[in-house]
């Protein structure tokens, strides 16, 4: 996976559920509860995600979460794009107001009985990323998104040792001979 992938999955996600058109389908069905959930489960499990794509290549624990992960985000993704669908769907639809009418609720997307589904779809969805969410508890850590640069201290001390001293024998008996001069 390229770094940053899922992290671009994750923000189009919270983008599309923070959008104004689902929010208000969202009322429509009855799901905006389950929508608002979605939405914290994703923004909490983005926080470590640049975390986990760094460390995915040198730990297989990380990037077995990361693949179910994926998977999941894919299936809140593509649930969304039903959302869209359905929006798109009821703006086309023209015709007299009353074949509407019977025409939504007998059809497949009755709208209390789709957003029952919806609810249920969501829901499943959003359980099976808080499960995620948890797993990571035991291999990640939330991590701010710029990366701390940690310098060494030299390690300092009078005391040299003659054996690490090379190439001053010179210098040595020439300071010597000055000392016993004066």
């Amino acid at each position: 996976m390229a770094e940053g992938t899922l992290n671009k999955v994750a923000e189009g996600i919270i983008g599309q559920l923070g959008n104004l058109v689902v929010q208000e389908i969202g009322l429509l069905w009855g799901v905006k509860d389950e929508l608002e959930k979605l939405k914290s489960t994703v923004s909490t499990i983005e926080a470590v995600l640049l975390d986990a794509e760094e460390q995915q290549a040198h730990n297989h624990t990380i990037k077995n979460w990361l693949g179910k992960l994926k998977d999941a985000l894919n299936e809140a993704d593509d649930l969304l794009d039903v959302f869209s669908t359905e929006v798109s769907r009821r703006e086309v639809m023209t015709g007299n107001k009353m074949v509407k009418e019977v025409r939504i609720f007998f059809s497949k997307s009755n709208q209390l009985a789709y957003g029952f589904k919806m609810c249920h779809k969501i829901k499943t969805i959003r359980e099976k990323l808080d499960y995620i969410a948890e797993e990571r508890k035991f291999h990640l850590e939330v991590r701010p998104r710029e990366t701390q640069v940690r310098s060494r201290m030299r390690e300092t001390h009078y005391f040299v040792r003659a054996e690490d001293v090379i190439g001053r024998e010179d210098d040595k008996k020439v300071i010597i001979e000055r000392l016993l001069d004066s």
